[in-house]
């Protein structure tokens, strides 16, 4: 009866009560004074008036934010923003930008509403760019016309609305004092995501993954012009594959788990675009125009074939950014170092700092080259299908490793920390499981394996019979062919996918054109790299007991001829 009395004497809250309050903790806990007053000015500078209300069109947010017409995004920003503008009640459909609802659309975007209530982002980010059927006979239980029961997940009621309602009245600390007017809802719906919506949008998140809030959008037009426009379309397809394959509409259930399990910062890009909003041009503080910054290097000092600067933003979909951009150095390329075991070692090893490899090649059909047939020989005879298909047959593999690479004689290396991930034709991020720990191995005669076991072969030897783990990504020891293998079994050193479509058996078989590997960090890490190898070299003379002359020239060239340092170094085929 307690209970009873105390609910009676709550007052009632409406919607709009409650985004006026939540809008003002908002304000008051996430933005500072200054960019409070800059937000102001610039809201008010481009504001339309209608009715005495100040509020911003689908055109202002569009030039403001620079969004360029080649990407056709604009419209799709504005909806979702508008959409934003009713947080928490996302539901209620496309709101105004006015002044509230811009503060709302400020920290939905840039994630400063983390900082006052709690709720699932990933969820919210659906809400926001989906479109939804509202509830009635027509939508089923059990999906109606969408599918049947696999997509019972995916009906959604509007007392979801209610959580993130209820979120908001704690933050608030009126939990006690109010309650909501409306009863939670029971409406079923189902929410799609149109897939060519979203390409559009993932274009616009690898063109603005490492934006910066005071930098124009603009200064990165080569990004989305010419050839950079196919590359970033070909991206940002590959992303959205990995929530449906076929390109039917996306339903929440494959959404999240594409999300969740690989592209965890994809909507980091929206933070610096709408902090935006908090750096008025009429409060510029550097006095003297004379006076001009230093500068910023460039993300990427050297292109690789694979690694552009389109791939390096997709990276940054699931390694953060800030360990990206800037501080990858080239360690190895095959097309330039040559594609060999030596070359590789002598490229990559003694780097003391993580590395991502990445490789690239077609697939290979029935072998017709004598190379081929050696190659599908050591493979078992049980051929898993294709994953999936696509308009070329080029796939993209990598692994980010984040120790050093060493000889594998008996026992793997790598961490759990180690991922493998595919970025063409689909988007994939690999875990790895506690199943075991069959992270790397790395050998002069076996090749490169990532979770597989290293073969039994002796040195010098050919590899008669790769051992294939449930999920791996081989390289021959020629660096010529390479294959990853799906087990639906599980069981190995990575988990098995969960994506629609990618949880059978699949395996694919390819011809490598291109392998490139990347030292994550910069100068100190190379000079730390090169004094490794010096000293290396200097243990081998002790060891060898070499006497040299003081001819630096001539005692490299015969240290070269006696295969202790330098391209004739032992290993690998050229």
């Amino acid at each position: 009866m307690g209970q009873s009395q105390s609910d009676e004497s709550r007052r009632s809250l409406s919607p709009e009560d409650l985004r006026r309050r939540l809008t003002h903790r908002l304000q008051k806990k996430t933005l500072t004074d200054l960019e409070v007053f800059s937000l102001r000015d610039v809201f008010a500078s481009l504001s339309n008036s209608s009715d005495d209300v100040e509020y911003w069109s689908e055109d202002t947010l569009v030039r403001f934010l620079e969004l360029p017409d080649v990407l056709d995004v604009g419209g799709l920003l504005f909806h979702a923003s508008s959409v934003a503008a009713g947080f928490p009640y996302l539901s209620d459909g496309p709101g105004l930008l006015d002044w509230e609802g811009t503060v709302r659309v400020i920290c939905v975007f840039t994630a400063r509403w983390r900082g006052v209530l709690k709720g699932d982002a990933v969820r919210i980010w659906y809400r926001i760019l989906a479109v939804h059927d509202r509830g009635g006979d027509d939508i089923k239980e059990n999906g109606g016309d969408t599918g049947g029961s696999e997509v019972q997940p995916d009906i959604e009621d509007e007392g979801d609305d209610d959580d993130l309602a209820l979120a908001a009245l704690e933050a608030l600390d009126a939990i006690e004092v109010f309650k909501l007017d409306t009863p939670p809802s029971t409406r079923k719906y189902v929410r799609r995501l149109d897939p060519q919506d979203l390409t559009k949008l993932v274009m616009l998140l690898l063109v603005i993954a490492p934006l910066d809030p005071q930098e124009s959008l603009a200064a990165y037009v080569e990004r989305y012009s010419g050839d950079a426009l196919l590359e970033l379309r070909r991206a940002a397809e590959s992303v959205v594959r990995s929530m449906s394959t076929d390109g039917a509409p996306i339903l929440w259930s494959a959404f999240a788990r594409s999300v969740r399990r690989g592209l965890p910062h994809l909507f980091d890009g929206f933070k610096p675009l709408y902090e935006h909003f908090l750096f008025s041009k009429r409060l510029n503080m550097n006095k003297d125009p004379t006076l001009h910054l230093p500068l910023t290097p460039p993300l990427l000092q050297h292109h690789g074939t694979i690694l552009t600067p389109t791939i390096l933003n997709q990276l940054s979909f699931f390694i953060k950014g800030d360990t990206l951009w800037r501080k990858l150095r080239k360690l190895y390329i095959g097309s330039d170092d040559g594609f060999s075991m030596g070359m590789f070692e002598q490229r990559v090893f003694k780097w003391r700092a993580p590395t991502i490899l990445l490789v690239t090649g077609s697939r290979m059909g029935t072998p017709s080259t004598s190379r081929e047939k050696s190659f599908s020989d050591t493979l078992s005879p049980k051929r898993f299908p294709d994953s999936i298909s696509s308009e070329d047959d080029t796939l993209t593999f990598g692994v980010y490793v984040d120790t050093m690479w060493k000889i594998t004689h008996k026992e793997p290396f790598g961490t759990p920390s180690t991922r493998l991930f595919q970025l063409h034709p689909i988007h994939e991020v690999f875990e790895t499981s506690k199943s075991h720990s069959d992270y790397i191995y790395w050998n002069k005669s076996a090749g490169i394996g990532f979770g597989a076991p290293l073969p039994r072969v002796k040195a010098g030897d050919p590899v008669l019979h790769m051992n294939l783990g449930a999920v791996s990504l081989i390289l021959d020891e020629s660096l010529e062919f390479g294959v990853f293998t799906h087990s639906s079994s599980g069981g190995g050193a990575y988990h098995t996918s969960d994506f629609e479509g990618r949880s059978g058996d699949w395996q694919e078989r390819f011809v490598v054109e291109e392998i490139e590997v990347w030292g994550v960090g910069g100068e100190e890490e190379a000079r730390e790299q090169k004094r490794q190898w010096a000293w290396d070299e200097a243990e081998a003379l002790r060891r060898r007991n070499v006497q040299l002359g003081d001819d630096v020239e001539a005692n490299r060239a015969l240290l070269e001829m006696a295969g202790i340092i330098g391209g004739n170094r032992s290993g690998g085929s050229v």
